[in-house]
């Protein structure tokens, strides 16, 4: 059967599929086909312990991998200019010291000194060296500075009496932008001959070869990465750097090659792209970086590696995958049939001689007809809400205007989704009272706050949306401390020069070291953030002034505003009027547009003309010219076909964020929590029975959001932080409502009302940094990846999260009250034991597609990154405990304080590692969230502790269940 195996997974050649996922796909598929011949094979043998035997197998297949790699294992990079031919690779982690002779016009004549030579304090001799070489100093890690005249110089010829290298401290795996260490020498020339010092030269990488004369030959002598010369060699064609509209964010990389191989008669184009590598002579190619110099000289980087060993991790994930799978599975099914059915009612029972009937039946019609009533009257105020605004007809449809499409951080978003998110970053809402008029008004949908900013209307520098919580901040703005924390821009207009200077201030020490910024250096940059997405708005929708007697010098300075614009990434609001034209900010296509019509003769774009009256119309006040311009211009909109752009998906983003479905799921599973607690204090069953079916239906409104999601960024689930807080949440409620259906305990409730409540929360919160939606960097443009590997992954954190959450509650239960019954501690033993079994299951599996994710975009399987190292951390846990639970070393209370130490665990492999500001996975400092981390650690800590304190003193062993 293992031979059986081994042939099932040799079938078939991977190659000859074209798209890299498919490939991936059919090596899974194969890897599955394998494990499950195996795991028959175990199952003669071992029986019920097969399933262990084949993840064992895998993990020990995953170690064995290591040592391939280690010992086979070879990457490199080839940096190729476009027009230009290379045939080595070079090894950036080390360098050489190369001498060329190109004395013959059809081949280099190198001798290259390794780094091992360079670092050693001795004489480099040999009879290939035209000269004998001294190194003076060897800098691992440098930098270049220029000389001054007074400084002391060890070059005496070359570069060097130029420059001078200093030495730095050389890099680290955690060093933020994993810069690669710039190594200099300085190396004394030695005459063969005479014995006699030639020139003592400064090389590195940084520099150009240095040419040295010695007799009647001229020799090139450089410092460089190391390289290793190949039978094929490679010219770039040309190489293109996508990005998304409107952004500097890279979408793809590609390069169109030219490989020639003349020992294996291969001579063809090829393209490598961004998770496409190309397989060749035992090589694998991946598209890695893109560079261009000053003079727009373009340069494509990519990455070489050689690794025979590349298939065992597919392999070893399905063994393991399979196995686990088969070992849980048996033991859950073992466990459902061990659990006794409930009592049926309905029929009389003897007690005490007496017959007694049984009046379960209709407690429980009480408890379907509560429940059904409380389930209709949320889903009708759920449906309450998705009913959108509308406006009278002789009023502007402000709601329309907010439906219309502009191209914003590299994505076509409707209009309502740039105010809102603008609303949101600056004052932590998305909607404001308008206080401009003479009586305030309540509530403001964020469209007509955009409307008053964009047109230059009074009320947008009145109404009241910047928050300033920071109390020395409203000193230095001259603000009284008001309710709300919110002022108006007129209201600090006046001390905005100072503003200023303290921003200045600030932004220096932050330069320097931002663990020095104070409190009121943080907020003064913080409000300084949102005053420039404020002016950004402003600057992107301001009409020139064009003076007619001065419209060419206006015109040219309207040019150069524009320039900076687009610089600072604008909205951009106006789409072209032909195929292939590009998204212009309203500013620079007003100006487009005036000089077309007055200068050129020519057609302005309809859609400049149509926002341009819109607008016009709207600082009038004039409702009617409003919609008649809105109605036009939708109807231009309609005969357009525009990149990116779909009108259905744009107004259901619209109804979306007025429906706001994840912040309706918050407020019910509140609801639902409260149910439960009203039901520890008496008529518990309906109430417990109408949170139950209550949480069922939030759980659908969750999952219909997700589905919005998906739907709206054409996405998997999982993408940011954001998108994983309300997918973790989402798989703990869906775990609550299955434990809750075995057990009926009301346990399973209470979990998915607060595991969805406190995720959903966390995700509010990560929504204040702006759009939700955001595009994905190049190397992470792959669904496939995307729905596998991160899916697992926080299904691994959700289930993870839900032991440490039981745990916690068994923790509680039986320290601080006397509800804890030993047949309720065992039925809580039991879920931690079934969920952590699930947690390793996930948390094994996503762990590892993440390698083969790593592998398929740049050959390297792992590579010891934070995140990666904080994935694993989770799975070495989740392990350690079943261990500790199998061998009999922790019982039930144990079980529970190592479940709540995993939700430390996870916390800090899902926000501790992004802190840190380094790795390839980091996702930057957010404010807040490492005290927020640090208060969780703290109490879990505490949760802990008091599992550990003697049973004697817990109440639910000195009460009357004891």
């Amino acid at each position: 059967l293992g031979a059986l195996a081994v042939w099932l997974f040799a079938q078939g050649d991977a190659a000859a599929l074209g798209d890299s996922s498919m490939r991936i796909l059919w090596q899974l598929i194969k890897g599955g086909l394998a494990g499950i011949v195996l795991l028959a094979g175990c199952w003669l043998v071992f029986r019920r312990r097969a399933g262990i035997v084949l993840l064992h197998a895998g993990i020990a297949l995953v170690m064995v991998n290591e040592l391939v790699v280690y010992g086979l294992h070879t990457e490199g990079q080839m940096r190729i200019r476009e027009g230009e031919t290379v045939n080595y690779v070079q090894d950036i982690r080390t360098v050489e010291l190369a001498v060329v002779d190109p004395s013959d016009p059809k081949t280099d004549d190198v001798v290259v000194v390794p780094r091992s030579l360079l670092a050693e304090d001795e004489t480099i001799e040999d009879a290939y060296l035209p000269f004998d070489i001294e190194v003076v100093e060897y800098l691992p890690k440098s930098t270049l500075v220029r000389s001054k005249p007074d400084d002391e110089n060890l070059a005496t010829a070359g570069a060097g009496k130029h420059w001078i290298a200093e030495p730095r401290r050389p890099g680290t795996g955690t060093d933020v932008g994993g810069a690669v260490d710039v190594t200099a020498a300085y190396v004394k020339l030695i005459d063969k001959d005479t014995g006699e010092p030639i020139d003592t030269y400064l090389l590195s990488l940084e520099l150009l070869p240095q040419k040295v004369e010695v007799g009647d030959k001229t020799y090139d002598v450089a410092l460089r990465f190391e390289r290793t010369y190949t039978p094929y060699s490679m010219k770039l064609h040309d190489v293109r750097f996508d990005k998304y509209m409107g952004t500097q964010t890279a979408k793809n990389y590609s390069s169109d090659l030219r490989l020639v191989d003349e020992s294996r008669g291969v001579d063809r184009d090829v393209k490598i792209w961004m998770n496409n590598p190309l397989r060749f002579a035992g090589q694998t190619f991946y598209q890695q970086n893109y560079d261009s110099d000053p003079h727009g000289n373009e340069a494509t980087t990519l990455q070489v590696v050689a690794n025979t060993g590349w298939m065992i991790p597919y392999v070893s994930c399905m063994l393991v995958g399979t196995g686990m799978l088969a070992q849980f599975s048996i033991t859950l099914l073992r466990f459902l049939n061990r659990r006794q059915p409930p009592g049926h009612g309905g029929e009389p029972r003897r007690h005490r001689g007496r017959v007694r009937v049984d009046r379960r039946s209709a407690l429980d019609n009480t408890s379907r007809i509560f429940a059904t009533l409380v389930v209709v009257a949320c889903a009708v105020w759920v449906l309450s809400k998705a009913r959108e605004p509308g406006a009278p007809v002789d009023q502007m449809q402000l709601a329309e205007f907010g439906r219309l499409p502009l191209v914003y951080e590299g994505r076509v978003k409707p209009i309502d989704t740039l105010a809102r998110n603008a609303l949101k970053q600056i004052s932590d809402k998305q909607t404001f009272v308008d206080e401009s008029g003479s009586q305030p008004v309540g509530s403001q949908a964020a469209i007509k706050w955009l409307l008053d900013v964009i047109t230059g209307a009074e009320a947008g520098f009145e109404h009241e949306v910047f928050r300033i919580p920071n109390l020395e901040v409203q000193q230095t703005l001259g603000l009284e401390r008001q309710e709300g924390l919110r002022y108006s821009i007129d209201s600090f207009r006046d001390k905005l020069e100072e503003f200023e200077r303290q921003a200045a201030l600030a932004a220096e020490v932050e330069q320097d070291d931002p663990r020095k910024l104070t409190t009121y250096q943080k907020k003064i940059l913080e409000l300084q953030k949102r005053l420039r997405l404020y002016m950004l708005l402003v600057e992107s929708f301001r009409q020139p002034v064009i003076r007619p007697d001065k419209a060419q010098e206006d015109l040219m300075a309207a040019i150069t505003r524009h320039r900076e614009l687009a610089r600072m990434q604008s909205p951009l609001a106006v789409p072209p009027d032909k195929e292939g034209g590009v998204w212009e900010p309203y500013a620079s296509a007003y100006t487009r547009a005036f000089a077309k019509a007055n200068l050129l003769n020519e057609e302005p774009n309809p859609a400049t003309l149509a926002l341009n009256s819109m607008l016009a119309a709207y600082h009038k006040g004039d409702a009617k010219a409003f919609n008649a311009e809105l109605a036009k211009y939708q109807n231009w909109l309609g005969e357009q076909k525009l990149q990116n752009y779909d009108s259905a998906r744009t107004n259901f983003e619209v109804f979306f964020n007025h429906f706001a479905p994840f912040y309706l799921a918050l407020v019910l599973y509140v609801f639902a929590f409260v149910l439960v607690a009203l039901g520890w204090l008496g008529w518990s069953r309906p109430l417990n029975t109408a949170a139950y079916w209550l949480v069922i239906f939030t759980f659908a409104l969750h999952t219909f959001a997700i589905i919005a999601r998906i739907y709206i960024s054409g996405r998997p689930p999982v993408t940011n932080l954001y998108s994983s807080a309300v997918f973790i949440g989402w798989g703990a409620v869906l775990l609550g409502i299955v434990l809750e259906a075995v057990y009926r305990m009301g346990i399973g409730t209470v979990l998915a009302a607060v595991a969805g409540f406190s995720t959903l929360l966390i995700a509010h919160f990560l929504a204040s940094s702006g759009d939700t939606f955001i595009v994905l960097q190049a190397v992470l443009d792959t669904q496939f990846w995307l729905a596998t590997h991160v899916t697992c992954v926080t299904m691994g954190y959700a289930t993870t999260f839900v032991a440490g959450f039981l745990g916690l509650l068994y923790i509680v239960r039986g320290a601080l009250t006397s509800s804890l019954s030993p047949e309720t501690g065992k039925d809580l033993s039991r879920m931690i034991y079934g969920t952590l079994c699930f947690a390793l299951f996930f948390s094994f599996i996503g762990t590892v597609l993440g390698g083969l994710w790593a592998d398929d975009s740049w050959g390297r399987f792992w590579g010891w990154d934070p995140k990666e190292n904080g994935a694993l951390i989770i799975v070495l846990w989740n392990a350690l405990v079943l261990h500790a639970r199998w061998g009999g070393l922790i019982k039930q209370r144990g079980l529970a304080a190592l479940a709540v130490v995993g939700n430390i665990v996870t916390g800090w492999s899902w926000f501790g590692v992004n802190e840190l500001g380094i790795g390839l996975h980091s996702y930057g400092f957010t404010e807040g969230v490492l005290r927020a981390l640090a208060i969780f650690v703290a109490s879990q800590l505490a949760i802990i502790a008091l599992a550990m304190l003697p049973a004697r003193l817990w109440l639910s062993n000195r009460g009357p269940a004891a």
